[in-house]
């Protein structure tokens, strides 16, 4: 909540109208609208207030500092997702300080929760408050992805209509129980464990999905010629064991082509001593655009083959692609052209997940697309982990890549 109302003091200050809505105590969501004239429908700006944690002991400055340190802003969220949050902020204010005439209302949607999912967020936004989406046509967020050689050169800018489903699973394991001066066999400890040593074993079958194909094949352009028949044409080119000997050596680029499994938790007895007699992990398992989770539960219960162990979902939705083909797309283009010559547009499959998802649903156009564009040693990282930064440089420049993309498509011709 304190997030949401640090966007709404400056929304007040402003004369933004705005709206801050708590789907829970301490949960604050805020929705902000520059409203246009009602010829074109409204461009909506997404981002989440929330962050992941983080332990202190291996951070070399606070983490919720912002200082600035080395030309890079050092804090938790500077790239997931802050940083964003800020250059959709200053889209709004640099707009409405200008008067900028506008055809399209501009939405800005902070939500509480995406970290854990969403269903405090934008699932509850989306479900409680539909008005105030306007009919919107498109949607950005964060995801996307550029290429930038370390020499500066940008070769490619992402727009990613499309990301892997998420299939939160939590695998239940049931045994006997008793005092562990005596070790038993079949305990649920010793199942769940054979249970996740299957999956880890077992390798998801590689499969080359409409979207994945179209994101290579935007791609190949950047490769060299031999690398660029190849994945121009993958779904054939996997038939070749070396080229799939290749894919399988890049985690990033395996993980867009098959379905994937990490054990993230595991819990069992309160006790050392104590024999427990059910123990549980949590596994977080992406889907590939199209996959159904029915299937896949069906397919890793046969894996682990053991009638003593389940498998629930605990969160799971279907993935659903967003066109290419719009005059958002035809905008970003132009500009690119211009700030970037030689580089192009390229449509990444996100192996994440993004609130996307929810929006699609009601029929808007999402994209993540981020406008911070530098070369690997000066736009930052830690995503999720420690020191977490962001270049200034790549950051103030992408607050102006940012209005160089969508005041053409907001304002009134």
């Amino acid at each position: 909540i304190s997030a949401a109302r640090f966007f709404g003091e400056i929304f007040a200050r402003e004369g933004i109208e705005y709206r801050i809505l708590e789907s829970a105590p301490g949960r604050g969501n805020i929705w902000a609208r520059l409203r246009g004239d009602g010829s074109g429908r409204p461009v909506i700006l997404l981002n989440h207030l929330d962050v992941v944690p983080h332990d202190a002991r291996f951070w070399s400055l606070p983490a919720f500092g912002g200082e600035l340190r080395d030309g890079f802003i050092v804090g938790r969220g500077a790239l997931d997702m802050k940083s964003l949050a800020i250059a959709q902020l200053m889209l709004m204010l640099n707009l409405r300080r200008e008067r900028i005439p506008l055809a399209r209302d501009l939405i800005f949607i902070g939500t509480a929760d995406e970290e854990a999912g969403g269903r405090l967020g934008a699932e509850w936004l989306v479900a409680t408050h539909p008005e105030l989406l306007g009919g919107a046509e498109y949607l950005l967020t964060e995801g996307g992805g550029n290429i930038v050689d370390d020499d500066g050169r940008v070769r490619a800018v992402g727009l990613s209509p499309v990301e892997k489903a998420p299939a939160w699973l939590r695998v239940t394991a049931v045994g006997s129980a008793g005092h562990s001066s005596v070790p038993r066999p079949d305990s649920a400890v010793n199942r769940l464990l054979r249970a996740l040593n299957r999956l880890q074993g077992w390798t998801p079958p590689l499969k080359v999905t409409p979207a994945v194909e179209r994101y290579f094949r935007s791609l190949a352009p950047l490769l060299p010629p031999a690398d660029a028949t190849r994945y121009n044409a993958i779904s054939h080119s996997i038939a070749d064991p070396e080229f799939r000997e290749h894919l399988n050596s890049d985690p990033a680029t395996s993980a867009l082509l098959r379905n994937t499994i990490a054990i993230t938790r595991l819990e069992a007895s309160s006790k050392i001593n104590v024999i427990s007699p059910q123990a549980l992990a949590e596994v977080d398992t992406r889907l590939l655009p199209g996959e159904k989770i029915e299937d896949w539960v069906r397919e890793l219960t046969r894996v682990i083959d053991d009638d003593q162990v389940t498998i629930t979902p605990l969160l799971a939705f279907a993935s659903v692609d967003s066109p290419i083909g719009t005059s958002l797309r035809e905008g970003l283009g132009r500009v690119v052209r211009r700030r970037y010559p030689g580089a192009v547009i390229i449509y990444p499959v996100l192996a994440g997940f993004t609130d996307s998802h929810y929006f699609r649903r009601n029929g808007i156009h999402c994209y993540g697309f981020s406008p911070f564009v530098a070369p690997p040693d000066r736009l930052g990282d830690g995503y999720h982990g420690n020191d977490e930064r962001i270049g200034m440089t790549a950051f103030t420049s992408g607050v102006r890549f940012y209005r160089e993309v969508l005041e053409p498509l907001l304002r009134r011709r």
